[in-house]
């Protein structure tokens, strides 16, 4: 009998030392392998949960922490406020957050960014886990961070999720790759959370999650792949609407005031679509009969926020000059030196046709068959003519249309140069108007 209970002790030990022992050098190996040194969540996530406490909270996807800036918000609401936004933060991973930051400080209010690109996400369906990853790797323990990161992905992941160095597993053969890292980890900026290793040029990461951006876009000078003119609403992931509505049952338990926003996006952004207008109306018939408010800022009057390409720093990211223009704006509204009817158009196709006739830059789809189609953007779809001129950087400039209202034009996706892009209402026709666009 005694023999017995000397076993079951030494299977006991043996399994404890294993998972002692396996946690620790798990612990080793992602000190060694990974390289988190510019991680703009470890430094928000270390800093929220320093926070004494956080009257009001924001959290989305990279909308949310290039949008709302923390220290204009504070002293303009006169609460403690903080930006948990993360990279693609998918809306179960916002869920993640407001649950943690709710575990550790009484929120009075949250509010969440619906950056309608996150809306399509299928957990069970995903392939790219890093917008998990950097929030899962610097929660605590907790029940609630083993429910996100077990329903976060197929078990064919979780190998990854939950052995963090097996992510980096290569680099164990690299020695000057973990000479180096060893080397940046040993430094008192990156054990103290200072902000050296998220400083850059054009970039930094600003404080309580805010992270700025300097770099601007001059004169509608946008080329982008935007593959469609349309929102498939139809591929609204049931994942996605079930987390909505646990998020809005959670904050009503916890007696937490909840409001859905959508920060700013460029015109050239918005214009590309036709049925923007049905992204809206989706969430506000989601929360139709709830206490809770959704404001799309994309909906603006001019007046109170110009939508100027200076103010981004992409298609569909705020810029620091933006993001404070917009962050003062937000108070004001909040504190309500602004009303809803003031602030707002009803539709983003009534904001379209009140505002001043303009192209926005070209969108662009690139085919199977080599060829790059490539659609001038503009907020009229009918009225409007372009004259379209192609400068490559090695050759002659040609003329690919004269003043016509066709918008679409082809070249190779090896071509590159300047397109001038000149427009004018049909109406009109003596008031014409240029960009020039890189591409």
């Amino acid at each position: 009998m005694a023999l017995d209970m000397k076993k079951k002790i030494k299977i006991v030990f043996a399994g404890v030392l294993f998972c002692v022992l396996f946690v620790g050098c798990g612990k080793l190996l992602r000190y060694m392998l990974t390289d988190d040194t510019a991680s703009y969540t470890r430094i928000a996530f270390h800093e929220m949960y320093q926070q004494d406490n956080i009257d009001v909270l924001f959290v989305g996807s990279s909308h949310c922490y290039r949008s709302f800036i923390p220290d204009i918000l504070d002293q303009q609401l006169g609460k403690n406020t903080f930006n948990l936004g993360t990279s693609s933060q998918y809306l179960d991973g916002s869920f993640m957050a407001i649950q943690e930051a709710a575990r550790y400080h009484e929120i009075e209010h949250i509010y969440l960014e619906l950056y309608y690109n996150v809306s399509f996400s299928v957990n069970k369906q995903r392939t790219e886990l890093t917008p998990v990853y950097i929030i899962s790797d610097y929660l605590k323990p907790s029940v609630e961070k083993l429910r996100y990161m077990l329903n976060a992905s197929t078990k064919d992941y979780y190998a990854n999720s939950f052995i963090l160095a097996r992510r980096n597993w290569t680099k164990l053969f690299d020695a000057d790759y973990v000479k180096d890292l060893l080397i940046k980890k040993q430094t008192d900026s990156y054990k103290n959370y200072e902000y050296d290793y998220v400083t850059g040029k054009n970039e930094w990461y600003d404080g309580k999650g805010y992270v700025a951006n300097r770099l601007a876009v001059e004169d509608w000078n946008y080329f982008t792949k935007l593959e469609t003119e349309h929102i498939d609403l139809s591929a609204v992931s049931d994942d996605w609407r079930k987390t909505l509505d646990d998020i809005i049952s959670f904050c009503r338990r916890k007696n937490i005031s909840l409001t859905l926003v959508t920060a700013p996006m460029s015109n050239f952004m918005l214009s590309n679509y036709t049925n923007y207008d049905e992204y809206v109306q989706m969430v506000q018939d989601i929360v139709a009969g709830t206490d809770v408010k959704y404001y799309d800022f994309n909906l603006c009057r001019e007046e109170y926020f110009p939508n100027a390409s200076e103010l981004f720093k992409d298609h569909d990211h705020l810029n620091c000059y933006g993001a404070e223009k917009f962050s003062y704006l937000f108070a004001d509204f909040v504190n309500g030196k602004i009303t809803e009817q003031e602030l707002f158009y009803p539709s983003f196709e009534e904001k379209k046709k009140e505002i001043e006739p303009g192209a926005f830059g070209i969108a662009f789809r690139d085919r199977e068959d080599d060829i790059r189609e490539c659609r001038v953007v503009s907020n009229r779809n009918q009225g409007m003519e372009y004259r379209i001129t192609l400068k490559p950087a090695k050759g002659k400039k040609r003329l690919i249309q004269d003043f016509s209202e066709n918008r679409l034009f082809s070249i190779t996706p090896d071509d590159h140069g300047v397109c001038t892009v000149q427009y004018r209402l049909k109406s009109h026709p003596d008031k014409v108007h240029k960009i020039k666009i890189s591409y």
